[in-house]
């Protein structure tokens, strides 16, 4: 018996010294935040670009195919869409974003808050509007990208107020 117990001993030693420095087999890698947010950073460029581009097949290659939106309705934003003549965004559209945080959750999801500033030209004036709001956007993989899948924006400022333009 006293054979038994020693092997029993030895046994289960063995067994955990195994489990402690072998990986199961189904772990997860450690999630790269640092790599994911560098590729939100890029969908953010990207679709800065088709913005100012107007170019909807990139926004909608951007976009996860469920994104929904709910943007903000002041009078300011009312007015730049009516100004618009030949599409949904007036002459000179521009959308510049600025995250004040982004939250890499997991391999699947992340969020990230801010604020932009919506610029155009409109018709005969020979400047800018710019109209500043704040958003919450919530990012969704689908096949294997990172893509906008729910935002909700503001006209109102963020906590603190609105960041310093240059």
């Amino acid at each position: 018996m006293k054979h038994f117990t020693t092997m029993t001993i030895a046994s289960g030693l063995a067994l955990a010294a195994a489990c402690a420095t072998t990986p199961a087999p189904d772990a997860q890698p450690a999630l790269d935040t640092a790599a994911e947010a560098a590729a939100i950073d890029q969908v953010r460029e990207d679709f800065m670009a088709a913005m100012a581009a107007q170019d909807f097949a990139a926004l909608g290659a951007l976009s996860h195919p469920d994104f929904q939106q709910v943007m903000p309705g002041g009078p300011a934003h009312l007015e730049t869409f009516a100004s618009a003549t030949n599409g949904p965004f007036p002459p000179g559209y521009s959308l510049d974003i600025t995250p004040k945080e982004l939250v890499v959750i997991n391999e699947d999801w992340a969020y990230e808050y801010g604020t932009t500033v919506i610029s155009y030209l409109p018709e005969g004036a020979s400047e800018r509007v710019e109209i500043p709001n704040t958003y919450l956007l919530i990012l969704k993989k689908y096949e294997g990208a990172w893509k906008p899948y729910r935002e909700v924006a503001s006209a109102l400022p963020p906590p603190g107020g609105w960041p310093e333009r240059e």
